[in-house]
Order: structure tokens, then C-alpha cells, then sequence
């Protein structure tokens, strides 16, 4: 038991696991804190759920209750079959579980979400299809959604089954329930006709079905999904239409008007009476149809002679009329928002009715509890197959060109069709050069012009959402368009605009709800298709005060990289800054978490900003940024941004004249190959620093780069010459008196002078760098030092002082996140288990120094922990695998130049080959058991030149 306990305890150590094993009364308890127990937050947050519940605030507890109920992901217990545990589990779900699921139900029908009620209820049946309360709350929701003609066959069903399963007492409160509630549902009003209407009802019935449908394309791709959606939303259990509306929205050229029309010439056998579908073209150079049009054509369609009553009212009243003795499905294409259909929605109350827009149609869908299907670009096969069909499969021969084209149009259905009738119409043109011809974005956007203004591009396409925003909409759809990324804050964008973030906010909400931009997940971000983002980009280049726009954005993004920089490294220094340009806020953090967190959210948009700032010749924006977000990629093993933006940044740097900027940035560059093993590189980019340095008389510089230089002596394995190297520096740092350069230095040299076998004088150099380092406050300096005196005190002997070390070093590790600190350091940790004799703890520690290693693309740090593994196996008796990794371990010192480190591995591999089989050593009782763990999956490849 004490073995398994001890095991525990180790375990929740390396993982951090909130949890602890106490010993109290003789007894093991585990100890956690109730607010991580999923139970005891369920509870708690059904409690809140209820109390906002009483006191009438519907939505707070709709959201408290979705959150407590999202809580459950299986069985309760699953692994414990005992009957303790079967009977909590029972309680559970009826004195918990079914009561807080009835809540969320009836908050849900109290908000007009009764779709989405129904919904649940469909889940619910099927592990609960006896529970009295879900049968009444799917009658009050089928009510609630106005479908009246499903609640008696819902509730006869669930009636029988109670009947039938003996249970008399839920039968009857079922049919009293039903009784009171469809006592309220009003009745179909009666029309008393004379002897002339009811000869027309007869006319009427005998006439054909309507069908006024457009030709359905030969080969429809995709969307099952949405068909089977409709489906759905459209018919009831038994297949008979439903009287309902249903939205269908998305962006432009995703497939609206396509998809309904395909579904309706699916479903237009389950409409007795007829199928009719009408363009509003409410984003058309067309003039839209108004509801007096829409009146009339539908009139027209049941050939009823519209000059026969002059009343706009008196028409609609006819067509109300008409439609209750004949409803029909109606789709109504192209609506442009809400107030184009409001007048139609009682005249088309007896029919299935579908609208397409290219608006969100929030105020249908919200007050009037309408059910909303949105359509999102095909999938990358789907494209393809699209492509290869409208091109009479041309695609056949070059399928990689087939996906080229597909991502080019971002999976658009008419940018996909656009360009598939342009390749099937040259048949000389290879889909390769296509390919590279629509890279150009206004070649894209404007393919399919044939010059004679009535060609279909997707330009046009785009142009009426975009004419049809407000001013200050715009403005903001070309700011999106300035944004080098595809993902932006309200944040960035208020600053590129000089505008507040809440106007921000409300324009991009104006802008989501056109379906011109995405509102991925939670967070407060936004995002927008591909091809879309091109034409934002076309609009914002003409845009007069580009430039300015795009300097505020550069000064925001740069500003406030700089500001969670020095928030996580408040003593690393930092090159100086420009004033912050006018109308832009940086952001300021409260905390290093959240600013390793804006960083880590923003990287791919702080790349991607370099890159255009150096494009543009703002120079001074394309060299500062880099230098601020190094340090914390690095903490990631983010190496290819770092060498990525740090090349960018030292051309800039040179571009704008600044040769120390220069000097430093192509200084950073020979360091970064240095740490991922590129060592020729690191050569080249140092010895180029360190000559633009030396013209400029710059003391720190020169520090800096000698720094490196000697770091560069010691990878190599020229310890000596690292040695005197280092005390160079130390009198240059001493001279220089910055602390976070003589913390460093003093490190270094503790380094080498380890490497050299003088233990007592590395020790002493490291106390020092501590000390710097606790003076200034620097917990990764610290880190690495606490790191550096277990591997020294390890090797000679004093495992509880090293111990020690070790002990503050990981908690130093869980505060700073740097991934190859801490890779370093679980390296050391096996070291300092495997000389303790606890080989077990060694290899776990080893292995997952080689994951963090293979996650960072740390070349040096993975060779090191490959070594340590296989010292220990040999160590072990393992000899087979212990000499696959110290193999492994020299190839990836020599392809990286550290021979002398590789030598020292080859003479042990050598001596190795000699041995017999592996033969366990001999156990003590004081060791643990050692069991050979599988070795992690590669993360990626490494950096190698």
C-alpha cells in the first residue's frame, strides 16, 4: 500500500494535479478541492440556475442550467459496479439529473426556444422514454412552436405507452395535462360561404398542383446534412408538411438559392397543392420585390387575375384565402432582411414557407422563434468533386491543381463553379497555370467578366452586401480588409480605426449578422473567409487613409507586444520604442499568464504583421516587433517564427539605416540556429553581428555577441577556450553594469567551468548569477541556475542538496512556462533519480524531457535527453535499447557539430558492443521497479541542416 500511495503522490507531482493524498486516522484520504468535483459544481450551479429562475431572469438561467447539464459526459461512476454506487447512481439522476433537465426544458419554452426544447427532449427520450415530465414538456414546446397539428399524435403516443405499460396514474395526469392545454389553442375559423364560393372550392380542388420551381442543376454535391435538416424542420413524425417558416442564410456565393431550390424539387411531391419559389433580390442590381409583388405572383401562380380587386389589401386578404384552402411551399430567395417579409408572414401562415438571406434575419428568428439552418462552404473533397464535374473532368490528369483551386476560391460554391466554367471553356490552359493566374486576387475576383456588364463574378456578388452596409459598416469591412491575418480582436480593429472598441464591436456584429464576417467560438474575435477578406482587401487599398489605418494597426499590435514582454520579462531589455500613434490604445496586462496568452492568441497575426510592415517600407515597425515576441516563443519552442520574423526584422533593420538594430537582430538570429543546432549558421550570423557591432563602438553589443561567441567554444566542446572566453566577458559585464547581461555571464561561465571538471569555482559563479538573479526578480534566470547547481551537485555527490535545488526549480517551472527550461530540467531530474537509484522515476523523467524536446523542435535538448535515457537503460542492464538511444543521441550532437559530445557517446556505444546479453543488475530493496515505457509519438520533425 505505501508503495502505491507513494507511486500516487509522484504521479500528481509531475502532472500538477490539484490533489493530495493525507494520511489521517490511519487511514489514506484524497484530498480536492469541491469546486473541481463535477457533482458539487452541478449543484451549485442549479441552485444559481433556479434562483435566477425566481426571479424572472429566464436567460441567466437557461445559460446557468446549459452550463450545470453540459457537466455530464457519462455514467456517474462507471468504473464501480457495487451496489452502493448503482444506488447513488439511480438517486442521482431521478433526484438530480431529470429535475434539472425539466428546468433547463422550461426555461427553454419560457425564452421562445422551443426548437431547441424539442430538440433535447429528442435525446432525452431515449434514455429516459417513461419520464412523465418530458412527455408534458414536449406538449407545452410543441405549443409553444405553434406546430398544433403534431401535440395530439405526440401526446396519444406517449398516452398509450403508459396505458400499456400498467402505469394508470401517468396516463391519466397526461390526459389532464393535454386537456388544459389544447384548451387554449384557438380554432381554425370557420368561413360560411354561399353556394357561388363553394362551387370555386371545388374548382379550386381540382385544379393541378402549382410548380413554379428553376431547373435543379444535373449533379448536386454535399450538403446532406442541411437536406436532411430541412427535412426536418419541415414535415411532421407521419411526413406531412408542417405550416412553418425556416431561414436559410449564409455569406455570398455559398450555395443559398442552389441548396433550396435542390431541396425543393426533392420535397415537392409531400406538397399536395404546389411548390413555389420566388427571387426578391434584395442584394441584386434588380429592383427588389416588395410584398405587393410578392402578393400578386403568387396570386398569378394559382391563376387567380390580380386586376380583378385594385386594394393591395384586398389582394392579400384573397391570397390569405386561397392559401388556407390550398397551402403550398413557398420559398422566397434573396430576402434582404427582416422588414422586406414582415407584412407576407400572416398571409403565409398556413404554408411551409423557407427564406434565403444573406443576413442573419435575427429579429425572425427571435422573436417569432423561427428555426435558423446556416450554410458554411463545402468541404475540401466536396470542391473538388464539384470542380472535376463542372469541368467534364478535366481534373482527372492534375488532382493536386483540383485542390489548389478549391482553396484559392475558399470552397465558395459559386467562386468553385466560376472557375470551373472558365477551365472547361480552355481546354488548352493547364489548371496548373490557372491556379497560378487567380493567386492574384483581382484576377479572382473579377473572373467569369465577359465585358458586356451582365457576366456573374464574384466582385458583383460581393458589392451588394457590401453597398448595402451603413457608413461606419464599411469602414470596418475595409479595415477587416487591412488586417493581414484572417482572425482580429475589436481591440485592433478600434485602433486601426480610431474608434472606441464598443463602436468596434457593434460595426463587426453588423457585419456577422450580413454573414460578411464570423464570430468563431467564445472568444472575442472574429473572423472572415478567405476570398472575402481578398475583396475587403481590394476595397481598403483605395481606401485615402490606408496608410494611416494601417500604421495605428502596426502601433497597436507592436506597442502592445512590447507591453507583455516586459511584462514577462521585466528585466530582459528591450530596443526603444516610437511613440504610440494617435487614436491607438495598446492593451496592458495584469499578469504574465495573460500576456503569454494575448501572444500565443495573437502569433500567427504578429507574423503575418512583420511580413507586411517590411512590404509596406514601415520598416520601424518590421524590426521592433520580433524583438518583442522572441522571448516568448521561445518559452514554446516556436523556432521557425522566431528565425522567420528575425530574418524579416534584420532586413528592415537595414533598410532603415539603424546599424545597431541590425547588428543586434542578426546577433539573436546566430543565437536562436545556435539553440536548435544549426551551428553553421550561428557562426555566420555571429561573426556578422559582431563586425557591425565593432564599427559601431557599442559596448553592450559587443557583450552580447561576445556572449554568444563563447557559448558558441563551449556547443563546439572547446571548453578551455569557452572558459577564458567567459572571463572576458565577465570584466566586459562588470564594466558595462547591466544586470540582466552580468546574471548571464556569470551563469555561462559556471557552465563551462562545469563542463571543465572544476565544480567548486562553477558553483560559486552560479551563486552569483543566483543572487543577480533574486535581486532583479527573474524567475526564468533563477530557474535555469536551480537547474545548473543539481547537475553539478549531482555529479559530485550531495543528493540533498541537490534535491533541494531541484525542488525549487520545479516550482519555478510551474510559474514561468518556459518549454525548454523545463525540458532542461526533467533531463536533471533523471539524472539526479538515476544516481539516487531510482531508475523507474529516471526514465519517466527522461522521456518526457524527449517529448517536451520533440514539441519545441529543441535539436541539443533532445540529444541530451536521449543520452540520459540511454545511460540509465546500460545503467539498468538494458543494453539493447540503451544503446538505440545513445546512438540516437550522438547522430543528433554530430549532425549539429558538437562532436566532442558525440565522441564521448561513440567510445561508450564501442565499449558497449563488447557485452554480453542484457542481464538485469541486481535490485536492492531501497529501489523502485523499472518497467521500459514506450517512447512518446513524435510531435515533428527537427530542425537540421
Amino acid at each position: 500500500m505505501y508503495q502505491y500511495v507513494t507511486r500516487l503522490r509522484q504521479l500528481f507531482r509531475e502532472v500538477r494535479a490539484p490533489a493530495a493524498l493525507v494520511t489521517a486516522n490511519g487511514r489514506y484520504t484524497l484530498e480536492v478541492d469541491p469546486a473541481l468535483i463535477d457533482y458539487v459544481a452541478f449543484r451549485r450551479t442549479m441552485k444559481d440556475a433556479r434562483t435566477f429562475g425566481d426571479s424572472d431572469e429566464h436567460l441567466r438561467a437557461c445559460e446557468a442550467a446549459l452550463t450545470a447539464v453540459g457537466l455530464w459526459q457519462e455514467c456517474p461512476l462507471a468504473d464501480l459496479t457495487t451496489r452502493p454506487a448503482e444506488e447513488w447512481r439511480t438517486a442521482f439522476i431521478h433526484s438530480d439529473w431529470i429535475p434539472a433537465n425539466s428546468f433547463l426544458l422550461g426555461e427553454l419554452i419560457a425564452t421562445g426556444q422551443s426548437i431547441a426544447a424539442l430538440q433535447r427532449l429528442d435525446e432525452l427520450d431515449r434514455d429516459h422514454p417513461d419520464e412523465l415530465s418530458f412527455a408534458k414538456l414536449r406538449l407545452q414546446a410543441l405549443k409553444s412552436a405553434g406546430r398544433y397539428g403534431e401535440i395530439n399524435a405526440s401526446y396519444l403516443r406517449r398516452y398509450r405507452t403508459f396505458r400499456a405499460d400498467g402505469d394508470e396514474q401517468a396516463a391519466d395526469d397526461l390526459r389532464e395535462f393535454h386537456r388544459e392545454l389544447t384548451a387554449s389553442i384557438p380554432q381554425p375559423v370557420q368561413i360560411t360561404t354561399g353556394i357561388i364560393d363553394r362551387k370555386s372550392e371545388q374548382d379550386e380542388r381540382s385544379v393541378l398542383p402549382v410548380r413554379r420551381l428553376p431547373r435543379d442543376i444535373d449533379r448536386f454535391v454535399g450538403r446532406k446534412d442541411v437536406l436532411t435538416k430541412l427535412d426536418a424542420l419541415t414535415m411532421t413524425a407521419t411526413g406531412a408538411p408542417l405550416a412553418t417558416i425556416v431561414c436559410v442564410t449564409g455569406p455570398p456565393g455559398v450555395g443559398k438559392t442552389t441548396t433550396t431550390g435542390h431541396w425543393a424539387h426533392r420535397a415537392a411531391a409531400r406538397f399536395a397543392n404546389g411548390v413555389i419559389m420566388i427571387d426578391l433580390h434584395g442584394f441584386s442590381r434588380t429592383p427588389r420585390l416588395e410584398a405587393t409583388d410578392v402578393v400578386d405572383a403568387l396570386l398569378s401562380a394559382f391563376d387567380f387575375r390580380v386586376d380583378r380587386i385594385v386594394s393591395p389589401a384586398g389582394r392579400m386578404a384573397k391570397l390569405a384565402t386561397l392559401l388556407s384552402r390550398r397551402p403550398v411551399l413557398v420559398v422566397l430567395d434573396n430576402v434582404e432582411n427582416f422588414a422586406h417579409i414582415q407584412p407576407l408572414m400572416d398571409v403565409l401562415a398556413p404554408c411551409t414557407v423557407l427564406l434565403t438571406s444573406r443576413r442573419r434575419m435575427t429579429p425572425l428568428t427571435a422573436l417569432h422563434n423561427v428555426p435558423s439552418v446556416s450554410l458554411e462552404p463545402l468541404s475540401p473533397a466536396e470542391s473538388c468533386e464539384l470542380l472535376a464535374h463542372r469541368m467534364r473532368n478535366r481534373g482527372q490528369d492534375e488532382p493536386g491543381a483540383l485542390e489548389t483551386l478549391a482553396r484559392l476560391c475558399d470552397c465558395m460554391p459559386l467562386g468553385l463553379s466560376i472557375v470551373a466554367d472558365r477551365a472547361a471553356s480552355r481546354g488548352g490552359m493547364r489548371l496548373r497555370t490557372l491556379a497560378d493566374q487567380l493567386k492574384d486576387a483581382e484576377t479572382l475576383l473579377t473572373i467569369g467578366d465577359d465585358g458586356d456588364g451582365a457576366g456573374i463574378h464574384l466582385q458583383s456578388a460581393y458589392s451588394w452586401s457590401y453597398n448595402s452596409l451603413e457608413e461606419a459598416e464599411q469602414r470596418m469591412f475595409r479595415l477587416v480588409g487591412l488586417h493581414p491575418g484572417t482572425e482580429m480582436s475589436p481591440a485592433a480593429l478600434a485602433a486601426a480605426g480610431a474608434i472606441g472598441v464598443p463602436a468596434a464591436r457593434r460595426s463587426l456584429d453588423a457585419l456577422f449578422a450580413a454573414h460578411l464576417i464570423q464570430h468563431p467560438g467564445d472568444l472575442d474575435r472574429y473572423r472572415m473567409h478567405d476570398i472575402l477578406h481578398r475583396y475587403a482587401a481590394t476595397l481598403a487599398g483605395r481606401d485615402r487613409d490606408a496608410t494611416g489605418s494601417r500604421r495605428r494597426l502596426l502601433s497597436f499590435y507592436m506597442h502592445t507586444a512590447f507591453n507583455a514582454h516586459a511584462t514577462v520579462h521585466p528585466h530582459k531589455p528591450r530596443p526603444p520604442m516610437i511613440p504610440v500613434e494617435p487614436g491607438c490604445v495598446p492593451l496592458r496586462f495584469t499578469s504574465p499568464a495573460s500576456a503569454l496568452q494575448w501572444c500565443l492568441q495573437e502569433r500567427t497575426n504578429l507574423n503575418a504583421l512583420v511580413e507586411d510592415a517590411h512590404r509596406q517600407g514601415l520598416h520601424e515597425y518590421a524590426w521592433r516587433i520580433p524583438h518583442a515576441t522572441t522571448d516568448i516563443y521561445d518559452r514554446y519552442g516556436f523556432y521557425d517564427d522566431i528565425v522567420n520574423g528575425l530574418t524579416i526584422a534584420a532586413k528592415s533593420a537595414a533598410a532603415a539605416g539603424d546599424r545597431i538594430a541590425e547588428a543586434a537582430t542578426i546577433n539573436d538570429l546566430g543565437q536562436i540556429h545556435m539553440i536548435i543546432g544549426n551551428d553553421r549558421e550561428a557562426d555566420h550570423y555571429l561573426t556578422i553581428a559582431y563586425d557591425l557591432i565593432q564599427a559601431e563602438g557599442d559596448a553592450f553589443g559587443k557583450l552580447t555577441i561576445l556572449l554568444n561567441k563563447a557559448r558558441r567554444h563551449h556547443h563546439a566542446g572547446r571548453t578551455a577556450e569557452a572558459v577564458a572566453r567567459y572571463r572576458e566577458c565577465l570584466s566586459l559585464a562588470q564594466t558595462v553594469r547591466h544586470p540582466g547581461h552580468l546574471s548571464v555571464t556569470e551563469y555561462r561561465l559556471g557552465d563551462a567551468l562545469e563542463a571543465a571538471g572544476d565544480h567548486d569555482e562553477a558553483l560559486e559563479h552560479y551563486r552569483h548569477a543566483l543572487q543577480v538573479n533574486q535581486e532583479m526578480g527573474d524567475a526564468s534566470g533563477q530557474l535555469a541556475v536551480h537547474s545548473a547547481m543539481t547537475v553539478v551537485l549531482t555529479r559530485t555527490g550531495r543528493f540533498e542538496e541537490a534535491d533541494l535545488q531541484c525542488t525549487k526549480a520545479l516550482t519555478l517551472a510551474d510559474e514561468v512556462h518556459h518549454l525548454p527550461a523545463t525540458m532542461k530540467l526533467y533531463t536533471v531530474m533523471a539524472e539526479l533519480a538515476h544516481a539516487r537509484r531510482k531508475d523507474g522515476e529516471a526514465i519517466r523523467y527522461a522521456h518526457h524531457a524527449i517529448g517536451l524536446a520533440e514539441r519545441s523542435y529543441h535539436a541539443t535538448g533532445l540529444a541530451r535527453a536521449r543520452a540520459t535515457l540511454g545511460r540509465i537503460l546500460v545503467d539498468h542492464g538494458n543494453l539493447s535499447e540503451g544503446r538505440e538511444a545513445l546512438k540516437q543521441a550522438a547522430g543528433l550532437y554530430r549532425d549539429r557539430g558538437r562532436y566532442t559530445k558525440a565522441a564521448e557517446l561513440a567510445l561508450l556505444i564501442d565499449e558497449l558492443a563488447g557485452r554480453g546479453p542484457d542481464i538485469p543488475s541486481t535490485r536492492t530493496g531501497d529501489e523502485d521497479t523499472v518497467a521500459m515505457l514506450p517512447p512518446p509519438r513524435r510531435a515533428g520533425r527537427l530542425h537540421s541542416k
